[in-house]
């Protein structure tokens, strides 16, 4: 009976020491995840002036991937009022389907930048998107899919992208639009203040 009682005091002490180096492996998945992204992100910005078509970085927040899509040149990005504008052109235009062929085809332009990502790239097992937000959207998007453009002309669109690993660490990243590069956090940090908002 006094064996089996130390075994389980073992096994519990293990389990004790165990729990705080797990959770630093997932913090670990966690900076990794954030360095692979900013590292694709400097690899879209120079692809992008290096070969002067439009770039842009998608995230899919459900699947917990993201890959990297080429353009044309003279692709200029979608705003919200331009997005209204299309909305009350379809509503109210005999050329909805047109409208919605030119929508398909300015999609169907970009495929996928193999020389920066080869296939979507999955964040590491127990890492994940929060929300990712951007200047087309207003609002942190927390599902579907989000999108960062690259122009040849050396901007980006500002973006700040917020993941989370199972332990519920949290690390923030902010594309700064002028020298395509990317500042890591290694917390949770709101958009205002990470971009410098009031």
């Amino acid at each position: 009976m006094i064996e089996l009682l130390v075994v389980v005091a073992l096994i519990g002490m293990i389990g004790l020491f165990a729990i705080p180096s797990i959770s630093s492996v997932f913090k670990v998945s966690l900076r990794s995840a954030a360095r692979d992204l900013g590292t694709t992100i400097k690899e879209s910005y120079n692809a992008t002036v290096m070969t002067k078509r439009v770039h842009r970085l998608i995230y899919d927040i459900q699947e917990n991937t993201y890959w990297v899509e080429a353009g044309p040149t003279g692709m200029l990005m979608e705003t919200e009022e331009t997005r209204e504008r299309d909305r009350r052109l379809k509503r109210f235009s005999s050329n909805a389907e047109k409208l919605e062929e030119e929508e398909k085809k300015r999609d169907s332009a970009f495929t996928l930048a193999k020389t920066v990502t080869r296939k979507p790239v999955s964040l590491p097992r127990g890492v994940e998107f929060i929300d990712v937000s951007t200047e087309q959207s207003p609002d942190a998007i927390t599902e579907g899919r989000a999108i960062t453009h690259f122009f040849p002309h050396g901007m980006i669109e500002q973006t700040v992208i917020h993941l989370k690993d199972n332990s519920n660490h949290q690390s923030t990243l902010v594309i700064e639009p002028l020298v395509g590069r990317t500042r890591v956090i290694d917390s949770f940090v709101s958009k205002e203040e990470a971009l410098g908002q009031p």
